[in-house]
């Protein structure tokens, strides 16, 4: 006697929606470097297909912007970080003689731990947008506010 196997309408294992599809190269890309780019493009294109349902056109719309926000708080950061470097040390620059740490030396260490500590800070909500847009995809569900900076 052989059973007979049909489907019962329950989905079993992963489903990789496309929204999913590109939450996983956007995480990918903190081991690669570069699938980023692939996600976002084809966000885009998934985005303006005709067949896209208005769930998938949130996540899209959510993961666009995630990347562009954070694009430009990174280079921002760059910029203000490298300004800031350059400015401090023309002002004091440092020699062979500067072996303690003084009051002049005490702006250069707030710019650099506070630099990185707002370069964790993008990382968190990098991964925490990215996160969210995942496990909302997973289950179909829209993203609430697909246009908001925060989360």
């Amino acid at each position: 006697m052989s059973e007979d196997k049909r489907d019962t309408g329950q989905q079993t294992g992963v489903t990789l929606y496309r929204p999913v599809i590109v939450a996983i190269l956007y995480l990918a890309t903190l081991f690669t470097g570069f699938t980023i780019l692939v996600g976002l493009i084809l966000a885009y294109v998934w985005r303006g297909e005709e067949g896209t349902t208005a769930w998938e056109e949130t996540h899209f719309t959510y993961l666009i912007r995630t990347f562009w926000i954070g694009f430009w708080v990174a280079i921002v950061m760059a910029a203000a970080m490298i300004g800031s470097a350059i400015a401090l040390s023309a002002a004091h620059p440092v020699g062979p003689e500067d072996v303690v740490i003084d009051a002049d030396h005490s702006a250069m260490i707030v710019v650099v731990f506070g630099g990185l500590a707002i370069w964790f800070a993008l990382f968190v909500w990098y991964c925490v947008r990215t996160i969210r847009s995942l496990a909302n995809a997973a289950s179909q569900q829209a993203m609430p506010n697909p246009k908001t900076c925060l989360f």
